[in-house]
């Protein structure tokens, strides 16, 4: 219940509240090699509508000012019955990564879905127009191909984050500050931490908002068993978060404590029971969560490469000890850890989680929406801290997977284009925003109110990393290519940090002249 106070009360209680800020903020310990990714910056698109009172999740950082309401509204627009195209990712063979976020033919009873064709026909009714997209698995290409040859096939792009990053250097798409006039990027709408992150030289090219799932699904959650718990008597693993005290060493001691032969042929392999189910992704996302990153910026909004440190050797040497490891863990991207089968998530590290063979099964949370039919209970943790010295949570969101908003150079109206963006972002808030979190995960996915909170803070606690998403030099992905051997990182990084700064400074000087 809301208290009045009078004004005299609120003034000193805003007064005490700055002077706390000041103090934390001066004794909080340095992490991620001594800097503080974000400058404290805490908002997001995702996660529940109220993560604390304070809005603050349970990192409990003061999140930067947003707006929760527009600061104008936009413009009434007729368009005539105009066809709003996207371009879009198709699902790959595996069924997953495809956009479920942008086009619904009908209602069908899924909440998504719904919410989607609810969305556009409030958007289609207000600017008479047409919501539709197109579907590709070479979006890069595709966009490229139509650009460079001034047709105006599609209105807004959406590709994953590494296919961007490319396209953007090459002057094909507008600046999301300057170029498209309706866009109010400071709304709670809009994810306020990629605005951050994914902005390079004061410039916007990348956007992610309420309107776009595939962020979420694309950060990676640790899900664990609650049936293999209980087997090992390991007691409550919210405890670890809540104790702050969920470390490498934590997750890793508990990893170890799992390793059945459940068939008893003297193997441990995907017939049995292990600590931890993943795939290649854990040997660069664990490192990346610990705080390192590939490149930070500068306070000019330029990167620079960052990610050869002790830190980073330290984290990656104890990462690829477990993962290297095959009688506690077991990888998806690793054919002989499942014999070839030609689907080694569902037919492999997912079953084996549903069927109570894996303690950990960390992976992007786009599998946990396939856990909903699992018969024993499950929940879901953030990634571990490197060691008690490191401040705050961190989540690497895989550029490889995320979609993005990207306006072509090409627009007939870029002033349409933002108002019909603005808008889409605006209303998937109450909307597609609602059915994800609300219904498809908290109602129908996760199974406790722990992992809700958890859930809350994995995404108010995001990174986009311009080093992984560029990747100038292969040095997004150096850390997957230097397993099992830790050692080999800083010859490996030495050999390839010359061709990524160079490719790094050609792409800043791509986009200095781009006019």
């Amino acid at each position: 219940m809301k208290t009045k106070f009078k004004k005299s009360k609120r003034v000193i209680i805003i007064a005490a509240f700055i002077i706390l800020c000041f103090i934390f903020i001066s004794c909080s310990p340095s992490d991620g090699g001594g800097e503080n990714i974000d400058g404290g910056l805490n908002n997001y698109a995702g996660g529940r509508d109220n993560p604390g009172e304070d809005g603050s999740g349970i990192n409990g950082a003061e999140p930067e000012e947003t707006k929760a309401l527009r600061e104008t509204e936009l413009p009434e627009k007729n368009y005539g019955g105009y066809d709003f195209r996207f371009l879009v990712k198709e699902f790959n063979d595996g069924g997953y990564w495809g956009a479920v976020d942008i086009y619904a033919a009908e209602e069908n009873g899924d909440p998504i879905n719904d919410m989607v064709y609810k969305r556009n026909r409030i958007i289609e009714d207000r600017y008479n127009i047409s919501i539709s997209e197109v579907r590709s698995d070479d979006i890069p290409g595709n966009a490229r191909r139509s650009i460079l040859v001034s047709s105006h096939d599609y209105d807004v792009i959406m590709p994953d984050l590494n296919g961007a990053a490319p396209l953007a250097a090459q002057g094909i798409f507008l600046d999301a500050r300057s170029e498209l006039p309706f866009l109010q990027l400071d709304g709670v709408w809009w994810d306020q931490r990629a605005n951050r992150m994914l902005s390079l030289a004061d410039r916007q090219y990348f956007l992610i908002g309420d309107m776009t799932l595939m962020a979420n699904d694309a950060t990676w959650v640790i899900m664990f068993n609650k049936k293999v718990t209980e087997e090992y008597g390991l007691g409550s693993l919210y405890s670890h978060v809540k104790e702050d005290n969920w470390t490498f060493d934590t997750f890793f001691g508990l990893v170890r404590s799992v390793s059945k032969d459940l068939n008893g042929d003297g193997i441990i392999d995907m017939d049995d029971q292990l600590g931890l189910l993943t795939d290649n992704g854990a040997k660069t996302i664990l490192v990346y969560n610990t705080g390192e990153m590939a490149a930070r910026k500068d306070g000019n909004d330029l990167p620079y490469l960052s990610l050869n440190t002790e830190r980073t050797i330290d984290a990656a040497r104890r990462v690829f000890e477990v993962l290297a490891d095959k009688t506690i863990s077991i990888n998806a991207h690793e054919s002989g850890d499942f014999r070839g089968i030609p689907d080694p998530w569902t037919d492999g590290a997912n079953r084996m989680f549903q069927e109570n063979r894996g303690l950990f099964y960390m992976i992007s949370l786009t599998v946990m929406h396939r856990m909903r039919g699992m018969d024993s209970d499950f929940g879901v943790l953030p990634s571990p801290k490197l060691d008690g010295s490191q401040g705050e949570y961190y989540h690497t969101v895989q550029p490889s997977t995320t979609n993005s908003i990207l306006f072509p150079n090409t627009s007939a109206d870029p002033e349409m284009a933002s108002i019909i963006i603005e808008d889409m972002c605006y209303e998937s808030r109450d909307t597609v925003r609602h059915a994800y979190f609300d219904t498809t995960i908290t109602n129908k996915t996760i199974r406790d109110e722990e992992s809700a909170e958890m859930l809350d803070l994995i995404f108010s606690t995001r990174i986009y990393d311009l080093g992984f998403i560029f990747n100038w030099g292969n040095i997004g992905y150096l850390l997957e290519s230097v397993y099992p051997d830790a050692g080999r990182f800083v010859s490996r990084y030495e050999t390839a940090e010359p061709r990524a700064r160079t490719q790094m400074e050609r792409t800043l000087d791509e986009i200095a002249g781009i006019s």
